[in-house]
């Protein structure tokens, strides 16, 4: 139902100016598309000053919001009489076939949020008095969940020189950051059968695949990224100075395998 046509030979690339609108069919919201892989959705959702969203929810895709920059709100529960504060580097895991809203809390910035969904893109408007049944009934005791920034969970270091950390751990969506020091590279790794989905942060980012590993895509803030499954490759951070960080995003879950 799912499966998209891609290319899982290389590592695929969207840059920052060259995000697809998928919807706009709120008023001072927008969603783009970043990259869309045969079972990981990744783009950008922005909100003008003082907007607030209906009460929507993913369908069966597990969804994690990634606060880029900004201030954001999240009502949820029985009449969206929980909330939660979101800043900058949070996140916000939603589960599947729960519905929520969001507001930018900034009168004079704009909400800038990376969102993540597995298997695909899916936004379900529902009016705020519908009671939204999974039909499913798959993942029923999942409840939507905060990380802070300062909670990462350090545990998937599992490359050299790129220390992953982790945000969330869904049935079916693994997130959260990654850092690289300076002139220092991943080694040789793949993921298994797990699709990946990034976003850049901050610094130029090398990818390198194909044989001898000669072959390479450099990725720049703001760039989307997606890694086929089971595709050889090596992250490299070219500066001999600054540091690069970004989102990694798999599904089903964090597989790491090193080949050197």
């Amino acid at each position: 139902m799912f499966e998209r046509k891609v290319d899982n030979s290389k590592p695929g690339k969207v840059k920052k100016n060259e995000l697809k609108i998928v919807d706009k069919k709120q008023k001072k919201l927008k969603w783009k598309e970043g990259v869309s892989g045969e079972k990981i959705w990744m783009g950008a959702l922005t909100a003008e000053p003082n907007a607030k969203s209906n009460a929507q929810h993913h369908e069966q895709s597990d969804t994690v919001h990634y606060i880029l920059s900004g201030e954001a709100m999240f009502f949820y529960g029985e009449g969206y009489k929980n909330s939660v504060q979101l800043n900058e580097g949070d996140f916000i895991y939603i589960p599947p076939y729960q519905p929520y809203m969001y507001q930018n809390k900034s009168g004079s910035e704009t909400l800038h949020i990376i969102t993540t969904m597995a298997p695909s893109y899916q936004v379900i408007y529902v009016d705020p008095s519908e009671t939204v049944v999974n039909p499913e009934a798959t993942n029923v005791q999942e409840e939507i969940s905060v990380v802070k920034a300062s909670d990462l969970d350090n545990s998937t270091d599992q490359t050299m020189n790129m220390p992953r950390r982790t945000a969330v751990q869904a049935p079916n969506l693994w997130i959260g950051r990654v850092t690289g020091e300076p002139a220092k590279d991943s080694g040789e790794h793949h993921h298994g059968e797990a699709e990946t989905a990034g976003f850049i942060i901050c610094g130029t980012t090398e990818l390198l695949y194909d044989k001898g590993y000669k072959s390479y895509v450099d990725f720049y803030p703001g760039d989307f990224l997606r890694v086929p499954a089971y595709l050889p490759h090596i992250e490299r951070n070219p500066s001999k100075t600054e540091p690069i960080e970004f989102l990694t995003a798999r599904n089903p879950r964090n597989i790491v395998v090193n080949l050197d």
